[in-house]
């Protein structure tokens, strides 16, 4: 069970895995509730080091919720963390940010990979196939959309989106505030 826990800590939500930290000294993180990942069968292949999870796959984490037809992942040692993970099929994905703030996404597939090279950790998300992010600032649309969990940078190709908040801060319907940039960069509101 500590193993599929880890693995759905570090699954596609947008900074909510505890992120290796490079050259800095962490505050030590709360506890942690379980996570819980349902499916209609699942394989283990332990010589291979990875996990499918096929069907209905339902994760429940106390940051985020994330359902798709088929979850990949791999297997690290213990202790360790995947270094990437797969959601295909109508993926799903809510969140809640290291500020509170609620978020959704959605796509055909998305990619989580984590590294370390040469003593700097990169994390990055990648969404493709009808690949939407929204939250209360903002709905994006885009093919993909490339989500940097480190730097949390968004970058989007072909681009498209609505603003939910007026230049004098108030927020406004998702409809009032259309812009079609037509630009292909777009770095995350803070």
């Amino acid at each position: 069970m500590k193993t599929i826990r880890l693995i759905v800590l570090s699954c596609m939500v947008g900074g909510l895995a505890l992120r290796a930290q490079t050259g800095t000294n962490a505050a030590p993180q709360p506890a942690r509730g379980p996570t819980r990942i349902y499916s209609d069968s699942a394989d283990f292949d332990m010589a291979g080091r990875e996990a499918v999870y096929h069907g209905h796959v339902r994760v429940e984490d106390p940051q985020m919720k994330l359902t798709c037809a088929q979850l990949t992942a791999d297997l690290p040692p213990s202790g360790g963390r995947p270094s990437r993970i797969v959601a295909e099929t109508n993926v799903v994905i809510d969140f809640t940010d290291e500020k509170g703030a609620t978020n959704h996404a959605t796509s055909d597939k998305a990619v989580y990979v984590y590294e370390v090279q040469n003593g700097a950790t990169n994390e990055m998300v990648t969404l493709t196939g009808h690949a939407e992010l929204e939250n209360a600032q903002f709905w994006l649309g885009g093919e993909p959309i490339y989500v940097n969990l480190i730097t949390k940078a968004i970058h989007a190709d072909n681009q498209k989106m609505i603003l939910h908040e007026n230049l004098n801060g108030t927020n406004s319907s998702p409809t009032a505030a259309s812009a079609d940039t037509g630009t292909n960069n777009l770095t995350a509101p803070k």
